[in-house]
Order: structure tokens, then sequence, then C-alpha cells
């Protein structure tokens, strides 16, 4: 376990400690790999066909191997949080490099402190639990080869599996025709296939998720890291802007219950049609507007009936809407004889 400063710092993957599955990935390509060359090699009657299927097998294996080795092997750490370039970078511009407060040094932009690793990791993309090591900018081509070789790996043994499955479901006798397999048990056999096929099957189906995932980042011009950060953010807004719909919610429930309605601003005043009276005259107006009687809409209305009582009066009763001054009724006129005359009151002598 090396030490950098009296701290850890992983240098590659094969460092412990080991990650759980960085195992788990050399049981299951253990199993598959002894799998294909103990089953379905031996399980392979077309000569043909066995030999170019052990070559292909063969050279994708080789492939994978090698590629898992130097991806793993591969040390992507920033170059520039050693102490020889850590003075005065010269290759770097000044306004490239930021302050690591984990490796107390300037890196660049484009770097990410792994905490993992304990490391500051150049172009960083992400940290590979199956490779036990940081995919960078020093081994990113090296892994996507190495996981497109997996899957294509993967691949031909699911499918070459799947062939030999079915041929051994169809003819009950197929694996005694093998000698190799001429004293084994039919049932054995059948859970071994099935077994390979669903492994195979299993693996294949994450390395193909993971090769369109990262040819997806490729086509996008983005890191995983940039898409784990966007992925973030999108959701830290779907929940903000669900919070602030629930308060509206809340906020609108709450006037309901509580009997508050929203007051609104009153209709402004419409102009009513002149009314013309059989003379051809028309209604008096304030301002171009009239109100039906004769009288402004801006001020009081006067009194209008017999006997000088308005509208208002007439309902409520007296004392109600009536004016503080009254006009009084004249006396009757007398004629000459000093007799009260037959008519109505007047209003105005």
């Amino acid at each position: 376990m090396p030490l950098v400063d009296g701290e850890f710092r992983r240098k590659n993957g094969f460092e412990a400690p080991y990650d759980n599955l960085q195992i788990l990935s050399y049981f299951l390509f253990g199993f598959m790999i002894s799998s294909f060359y103990a089953l379905l090699v031996p399980l392979t009657e077309e000569m043909p066909a066995r030999g170019v299927l052990i070559a292909m097998y063969s050279l994708l294996l080789l492939g994978l191997c090698v590629g898992a080795v130097v991806s793993s092997w591969l040390d992507p750490v920033d170059t520039t949080i050693y102490s020889s370039l850590q003075a005065t970078p010269r290759e770097v511009p000044t306004g490239e490099l930021l302050y690591c407060c984990y490796c107390k040094c300037k890196v660049h932009k484009r770097s990410k402190h792994c905490r993992v690793c304990n490391k500051c990791v150049g172009h960083f993309d992400h940290h590979c639990k199956w490779l036990n090591n940081c995919v960078g900018g020093v081994n990113y081509r090296v892994f996507f080869a190495t996981i497109s070789v997996a899957s294509c790996l993967t691949g031909l043994q699911l499918a070459w599996n799947a062939v030999l499955l079915k041929r051994f479901l169809d003819d009950e006798d197929f694996h005694m025709r093998v000698p190799h397999f001429s004293g084994q048990a039919r049932q054995g056999m059948l859970v071994y296939l099935v077994v390979s096929m669903l492994v195979a099957a299993g693996v294949f189906t994450l390395l193909i998720h993971l090769v369109g995932f990262h040819i997806f980042l490729y086509t996008r011009g983005m890191s995983t890291y940039d898409y784990i950060l966007k992925q973030r953010a999108k959701k830290a807004a779907k929940k903000e802007e669900e919070e602030r719909k629930a308060k509206g919610v809340t906020l609108q429930e709450t006037r309901v219950d509580s009997g508050f309605t929203p007051q609104t601003d009153p209709p402004p005043p419409q102009a009513a049609p002149a009314a013309q009276d059989a003379g051809g005259g028309g209604e008096a107006k304030f301002n171009g507007v009239g109100n039906g009687n004769g009288i402004s809409p801006m001020e009081p209305e006067s009194s209008t009936t017999l006997g000088g009582a308005s509208p208002l009066a007439a309902r409520d009763g007296p004392g109600v809407g009536e004016s503080k001054k009254q006009l009084k009724p004249l006396p009757p006129k007398q004629d000459a004889s000093g007799e009260q005359g037959v008519g109505s009151p007047a209003l105005g002598g």
C-alpha cells in the first residue's frame, strides 16, 4: 500500500485494497473461460467449426487479458501533483491550473480528485470498480477497447452455448456421442449448459450496455463525470419544480378552506345608449355618459320623486336617504273670494 505524505494513494488497480466487483469479475470470467474450453469445445462435433471457434475465442481472450492488465496498470494521475512540476509548470499555462485542497497542489481544470484512489486524475472519466482503477486521459482508449473485446468474447460464447443447448434438448443421445462425456449424466450436463449460458447472458448484457453508453457519450462530447453532473442538475431542478408546485397547491387549498376569495377590480362604467323621447330630446349627460335619469354618475343623485324624497328615502322610510333640507309645499292659491281652489300643490310658485 503506497503512502504519500503519510496518506494512502493508489497507483494502479493491482494494489490493495481490492474492490469486491474486481474480485467478482475474476470469478465470472474464470468460470466462463473454463466452461468454454471444458464444455463447449468438446461438444462441438464439426472439426472445421471447432477450429475456427477456438481460434476466434482465443484471440479475443488474449486481447481481453492484455487490455484489462494495461488499463488497470496505467496510472491516470495528473502529473502536476509531482513536486518536480509543482513549482512552475512551464508546459501548462497558469490559467489552466486549479488548486486541489486534497492534494494540496495545483492541477488541471479537467482533473478530478478521486477519493477512492486519493489522487487527482487527469481528464477524469470515472472510477471503474471492476478494474479497481480510475479511467482518465491516459487509459480511456485502452479501457474502451477492453470492454469492446469483452463484449465480443461473451457474445460469441453466448451464441455458441445457445446452439449447443438446442442440440442437447433435441437429441437425447447428443452427449453420448462425445467420448469425453459418454459416462456423464444427462441432467448434470444440462444444468451446466444452462448455468453457463445464463452467466454469459448476464455479462454480455452489462458489457454491451456499457459499450453503448460510452459510444453515446462520445457522440455528445461528454465524459461519464459530465453526464453524472448533468443528471444531478436535472434531478435538482425537477425536485425544485415539484416543491414549488406543491407549495402553490397548498396555498390555494388554504385559501379555499379559509373562505378567502381573491378580490377583483370593479368593471369600468359602460356607456348606455341615449334614449330619446317622442320629441327627439336626449337625456342629460356628464362627460358624454348618461345614467338613464339625466343625472351625472359622478355626483350623488338628487331628489327626483314627488315631494322631494329620494328613491332611497322612499324605500327605507323617513330619515334614511333624505336630504336635510326638504321643500315645503306652497299654500294653495286663493281666489278673490278667499276660498281654496281645486288643484295639486305646485313646486316652485
